[in-house]
C-alpha cells in the first residue's frame, strides 16, 4: 500500500512539474529546475492578471465595495446577536448557581426552626 501511495505521489509531482495548466497564470505552484532557481527572474517575475479581470469598470468596483460593506454589517449584527445569547447564557448560569445555593441552605435548615414546639411529656409512669 505504501508503494502504491508513493508511486501515485511521485506521478502527481512529476506531472505538476511539467505543468498541466494552459498558461503560467493558471499554475500556482510548480517545481523549478536548478537552472531556473539560479536566475532571479524566475522568482521575481511579476504575475499579470488576465485581461478580463483587469478591465473592471468603476461602477462594478463601487458595487463590489458596497456589497462587501453590507456583508460586514450583517456579520457584525450576527456577532452582536450571538453576544446577546452568550450574555443570556451567563445570566442563566448565575441564576442556576443562586438557586442551587438557596436549595442547599433550605436542605440544611430544614427542621431547625427556632419556634419549634417542645416535644410532649411522656405519659406518667413511663420514663
Amino acid at each position: 500500500m505504501k508503494k502504491v501511495t508513493l508511486i501515485f505521489a511521485t506521478t502527481v509531482l512529476l506531472a505538476s512539474g511539467t505543468g498541466w495548466a494552459a498558461d503560467d497564470a493558471e499554475a500556482t505552484i510548480r517545481l523549478m529546475d536548478k537552472a531556473e532557481a539560479e536566475l532571479p527572474d524566475a522568482v521575481t517575475r511579476p504575475i499579470e492578471l488576465p485581461a478580463h479581470l483587469r478591465a473592471v469598470k468603476l461602477e462594478d468596483q463601487v458595487a463590489a465595495v458596497e456589497k462587501a460593506e453590507k456583508g460586514l454589517d450583517k456579520a457584525n449584527e450576527r456577532n452582536e446577536h450571538g453576544n446577546k445569547g452568550q450574555d443570556r447564557a451567563a445570566e442563566a448560569r448565575e441564576h442556576a448557581a443562586e438557586m442551587q445555593e438557596k436549595a442547599k441552605d433550605n436542605r440544611e435548615n430544614q427542621g431547625r426552626s427556632d419556634d419549634r414546639p417542645t416535644p410532649p411529656e411522656p405519659p406518667p409512669g413511663r420514663n
